[in-house]
This record gives structure tokens, C-alpha cells and sequence, in this order.
């Protein structure tokens, strides 16, 4: 694809900063009075997607507590612009934003790197080589600042999954890397430069709920809470027809569950018109974002808290269903998953009807749940997360 003037100038004007950014850094330390020895460590955090607000804002609260951190949030503007509801979400958890960044504002950005310590953000690699969280982060590195990126998703491009266009060749511009999981546990694929990066944390996101309580008011029946993002480019026609055409039939045959499906925002939001008047006329599927009635509001931790079972397309849905205690079934349809083990895998139709029995058999559910503590045991560690992540930017006390 050709590039456009401005992408041009973009680039030459992102190059030039980054390159010149050590002389400025030493330009600034000479005319400048060095900060005080023992003043708060400033801690830039990013927000570059709305789901960054849920893996950061743990962080904050923690922060409130210490001395010896100070945290300041950057918003991309493209972000904000295309999701104004995220700086009054910000402004309700009492975040204030200190700056919304964009390429015509590196200079400032540059300006701002010069008092600051450390910069974390959730989406940065190679693969976005010219994407702003990508472009700050070597910034960061060039001021010669400590720089962080956080595995913001169970599959991580780079990470914990490649493909043909994520290949095993993604790298990170970030010096550290924060992973949900153990390090040991990471695929094989993953090269010794990416690992050297890693350090193990665990996922800072609070959970909603403890433990789901499965509906079972009188006349209820128990809701199974079908999960897909079929929106991403993993998934072909024939993966996306074989899902619906395996919900829907499911649901034919066993009404004595209420499935509802909760698609992913991407996934509404891309449907074509023939998909959206297929899954209206779909009798024994409730589709969460075209249910009429306001309540129950068909969230996804309404659906966790309350769904006897989940079925879902690969996505950190699994990991937040076994958080929750709730037996999870994955998609499989040919895919390498192994990831996911010990958790059930779908294939074919026969597949759903036999997680579906399962669920109605009392050791049968009682194994499901087991799997799923077993497939958090491999992939996450417990304890503070937030706390952990802090302690580690804060360095060494000065």
C-alpha cells in the first residue's frame, strides 16, 4: 500500500525525535536543575484500547497508598476520540488524565519523558511497528528510561500465540515484559530474547465475581453463556458458519437451557447484515446486544456470575470462566489450542451435546470445574498482582 504524505512526514518526524532524543536528554540535564533525590518515582501509564482501563486501574488505587510512586495516565486521542465514554470512566475512578498523545504532540511527549521514570503500556510489538504505543515506548528507550509492556489478553501476539501473519518473529520494543503466567509455561516458539524480557506477575484485572451462583429460581432454566470475537482474521468462513450453525442447533435440541451469546464489541460491530438477520430469527438463542429488554442487562459478568456453563471462541473468556468457577468449553474446529489444556475442547457438533450432558451430571460438572482450576494453576499465578507490577517499576528505593 503506497504511503500518503502525511504518513511520510509522520515517520521522518518520528525517526528524527527518536534519534535525537539522548542529545535532548542531555541538553535538558545540563540547563535544567536535576529533581531531588528522594521525590516520588513519576509512572506514565497508557491507555491506548478501553479494555486498558480494567488491567490499569488497579494500579492506581494501589499507588494512592504510596509515597514513594507518583502515577500519571496518557490517553492516545485517537482512542478518546473514538470511545468518548472512556474519559468520563476515567473521570468517575477519579483517574485524572494528564495528556492525550498523538504524533503532533511528540515533542510534548518528549518534553514530559525527560521527569519521568518508567513508562508502562499494554499493547506494543513489532507487529504495530508505527502505531503510537510502539512509537512512545522507543521514546522511552532512548531517553533511557525503564520501559514496560503488559500482557493485556490470555492470547498475547508475540507471546502466547503467532500465525501466519503474527509470526514467531514479533518482538518487543519494551525492556521488560509482564506476563499472567509463568514463564516456563510460555509456547515453545517463543525466542530467548522475548523470555530474557519476561517477568511473571499474574493479571491485575479485579474479578467481578468470586465463585458464579447458577440461576435456579423456580421455572428458570440454567443459562449457558455462549462468548465469540469472531471479528479477527483467525477464524475463516468455515470456522464462523460451523459455530452459529452448532450454537443454533444445540439450542434445538436442548431447551431445557437458555443460551444466550455475548459477542465480542469488534464482532457486533462488524457483522454484516445477513449475519445480524440470521441471528434474529434464531428462536432458541438469545443474542445479548439484540435483546430488547432492558434487564437483566446481559453483561458478561451477569452471564459469568449466573451461567451454569461457557462455551467460547479461543479468548481470555476462558481464563475469566475459570476464575469464576465456571465450567468452560473452547471451539477448537482444527485450531492449535493446546494452551488451553486441561479445558474442553469442541470440534464438532458431538462435542457440544457432550459438554452439554456433562453439565446436567454431577461428577461430570464437578470434573469440568476441576479442569478449569487445573488450566489456571498452569497459566496464572495468584497473590497482588498490582502491587507486584508497582514494586517492580518502583526500582530500587533511592
Amino acid at each position: 500500500m503506497a504511503l500518503n504524505h502525511k504518513n511520510i512526514l509522520a515517520r521522518f518526524y518520528t525517526a528524527f525525535l527518536t534519534r535525537t532524543a539522548p542529545f535532548y536528554k542531555l541538553a535538558y540535564k545540563t540547563l535544567r536543575k536535576a529533581p531531588g533525590q528522594n521525590r516520588p518515582k513519576r509512572i506514565v501509564l497508557l491507555i491506548s484500547r478501553t479494555h486498558d482501563i480494567e488491567l490499569l486501574i488497579e494500579l492506581h488505587k494501589k499507588a494512592l497508598g504510596r509515597k514513594d510512586l507518583s502515577l500519571s495516565f496518557w490517553v492516545v486521542d485517537k482512542c478518546a476520540k473514538r470511545h468518548p465514554k472512556l474519559l468520563t470512566e476515567l473521570k468517575e475512578k477519579n483517574v485524572y488524565v494528564e495528556m492525550r498523545v498523538s504524533f503532533l504532540r511528540l515533542d510534548k511527549v518528549l518534553n514530559k519523558l525527560m521527569w519521568t521514570d518508567a513508562f508502562l503500556s499494554t499493547v506494543e510489538s513489532t507487529t504495530a511497528r508505527h502505531k503510537l504505543p510502539y512509537v512512545l515506548t522507543g521514546l522511552a528507550n532512548a531517553v533511557g528510561i525503564s520501559t514496560y509492556t503488559m500482557q493485556h489478553g490470555f492470547e498475547n501476539v508475540g507471546l502466547t500465540y503467532h500465525d501466519e501473519i503474527h509470526d514467531a518473529d514479533v518482538k518487543f520494543s519494551s525492556k521488560t515484559v509482564l506476563t499472567w503466567g509463568p514463564t516456563e509455561e510460555l509456547p515453545a516458539w517463543v525466542g530467548k530474547d522475548t523470555r530474557d524480557k519476561c517477568v511473571t506477575v499474574g493479571c491485575p484485572k479485579k474479578l467481578v465475581i468470586n465463585e458464579n451462583a447458577p440461576s435456579a429460581e423456580k421455572d428458570e432454566r440454567p443459562i449457558i453463556g455462549v462468548f465469540d470475537n469472531l471479528h479477527w482474521h483467525r477464524y475463516d468462513e468455515k470456522y464462523v458458519s460451523t459455530f452459529f450453525s452448532h450454537m443454533e442447533e444445540s439450542a434445538r435440541q436442548h431447551k431445557e437451557f437458555r443460551f444466550v451469546l455475548k459477542s465480542h464489541p469488534d464482532s457486533v460491530r462488524n457483522r454484516s447484515k445477513e449475519l445480524t438477520a440470521r441471528l434474529r430469527s434464531m428462536k432458541d438463542v438469545t443474542i445479548a446486544d439484540l435483546f430488547g429488554e432492558e434487564e437483566p442487562p446481559l453483561t458478561t459478568p451477569w452471564l459469568l456470575t449466573r451461567a451454569l456453563g461457557v462455551i467460547t471462541t479461543p479468548s481470555t473468556i476462558a481464563l475469566d470462566g475459570a476464575l469464576a468457577k465456571v465450567p468452560v468449553a473452547v471451539t477448537r474446529y482444527g485450531l492449535n489450542l493446546d494452551y488451553y489444556t486441561p479445558l474442553s475442547f469442541i470440534d464438532n457438533l458431538e462435542d457440544w451435546q457432550l459438554f452439554l450432558n456433562r453439565l446436567k451430571d454431577n461428577l461430570g460438572y464437578i470434573h469440568l470445574k476441576q479442569n478449569g482450576e487445573r488450566f489456571l494453576n498452569r497459566t496464572l499465578i495468584s497473590g497482588d498482582s498490582a502491587a507486584r507490577i508497582l514494586d517492580i517499576m518502583a526500582g530500587p528505593s533511592t
